[in-house]
């Protein structure tokens, strides 16, 4: 019986199989141990075969008359879906002859690189990956292997994050984060400043992830620019979603001067929580929640007079740092009410900062380069969840529900 697979060619005779089909029965992992060396080895001889022809094509055109082999190269060569194979590479006198099949330089299969890229952003750190190689990629690879494999997707990565934005957004979600950044050998906590929109359709669309950056007014400044040099048109943004951050407001409105700007209740309640007394701080919570989803923005001002009343001049300080933001706290009722939920905190941004820490907590500390892609990598991975359910949906306060391999259509988008 002989199985053609394209330019491999496998002969099983019958005998050799029904003895092959005993010892299966005697010891199946052995079994299949034999099987993954003899395809090696098929395999590996017909890489060598196509190299063999190769060079004989090289030496046979009219440029190479006085040039001739010399030997061969024994070395490693890690194939995807087959591991490590052993290879002779022909080398002629001159030294001109380079593979088109396996570059000279070239000792992972660059599908592979990919497949190790995408291992890494998905979480695991280059110690563990390099660690488990061998089991899961049928070959060894190296802790620097590892960092080197995301070259195979940083241009289109860090593309990604600086594409032209030819989309109007009529909301935007600003936060920043912070991570382990390792800058000239020492290790220290640096923000990432993260802005989300959403479109005419009510879909989220991550804008900007900025590492590296200040948390303060003048690098917001900075990524509002850089966001309109892409293409954001400022006259469409309604509405700016933020936390309490000193200048922020100010610098948003300079930018985006038609727009409301929202304070996230995430933040600030638990500010005010913060100075609270002890013994006021679950009333206080309730009372805040009826200011928080109240039916109306008439309600919530009357909700906040009753909360007010209530604490006395024990929750003051807590009441003041609601009562100087309330004309932000409540600015959400001004929009359609399927959308209160949305813009009411600053949620969607944690949901990237939970995504990037998870992946980021297996590393002891990141390179600037390195966050970047992962950030670009955890984005696109939600743009594909987000894109397909709006805003003003229920379905996307429960996005485990959505059924897709979306690692997969994001290592497809950050390749091709």
């Amino acid at each position: 019986m002989t199985v053609q697979m394209g330019i491999v060619k496998i002969e099983v005779k019958i005998p050799e199989l029904t003895k092959a089909l005993e010892e299966f029965k005697q010891n199946r992992l052995r079994s299949l141990e034999v099987i993954t060396s003899e395809v090696k080895s098929a395999v590996s001889s017909t890489l060598n075969q196509l190299l063999h022809a190769e060079m004989a094509l090289f030496l046979g055109s009219p440029d190479q008359d006085d040039n001739k082999r010399n030997g061969y190269q024994e070395r490693e060569y890690a194939l995807k879906g087959v591991g490590s194979l052993r290879i002779r590479v022909p080398i002629d006198r001159k030294r001109k002859f380079e593979s088109s099949i396996i570059p000279s330089r070239e000792q992972i299969d660059p599908r592979l690189k990919q497949d190790i890229a995408a291992l890494h952003l998905s979480g695991i750190s280059t110690r563990t990956l390099a660690m488990i190689s061998k089991r899961v990629l049928g070959v060894e690879i190296s802790k620097q292997a590892v960092s080197d494999s995301l070259a195979s997707v940083e241009e289109r990565a860090l593309g990604w994050l600086e594409r032209p934005l030819d989309e109007e957004y009529w909301a935007l979600f600003i936060d920043g984060t912070n991570f382990k950044m390792q800058r000239r050998g020492s290790t220290e906590k640096e923000p990432s400043l993260v802005v989300i929109g959403i479109n005419r359709q009510n879909r989220m669309s991550i804008l900007s992830i900025q590492p590296g950056y200040k948390d303060n007014a003048d690098s917001w400044r900075e990524v509002f620019s850089d966001l309109v040099k892409r293409g954001l048109n400022p006259q469409a943004v309604q509405i700016g979603v933020m936390d309490g951050l000193p200048g922020l407001e100010k610098a948003f409105k300079e930018t985006f001067v038609s727009a409301v700007t929202g304070r996230c209740w995430v933040h600030s309640l638990r500010n005010a929580i913060a100075k609270c007394p002890e013994r006021l701080r679950l009333p206080f919570k309730e009372l805040a929640h009826k200011v928080m989803y109240a039916s109306s923005e008439s309600s919530a001002r009357q909700a906040f007079k009753e909360l007010k009343l209530a604490m006395g001049a024990d929750g003051q300080r807590a009441v003041y740092c609601l009562e100087k933001d309330l004309d932000s706290l409540t600015v959400h009722y001004r929009f359609d009410r399927s959308l209160w939920r949305s813009l009411r905190t600053t949620n969607p941004i944690e949901r990237i900062n939970k995504e990037l820490k998870r992946r980021t907590k297996s590393m002891e500390s990141l390179g600037e380069r390195t966050l970047m892609i992962i950030a670009a990598f955890t984005a696109i991975r939600l743009e594909f969840q987000w894109r397909r359910i709006a805003v003003d949906s229920e379905r996307i306060f429960n996005l485990k529900s959505v059924k897709q391999n979306s690692i997969e259509s994001t290592m497809e988008s950050m390749i091709n």
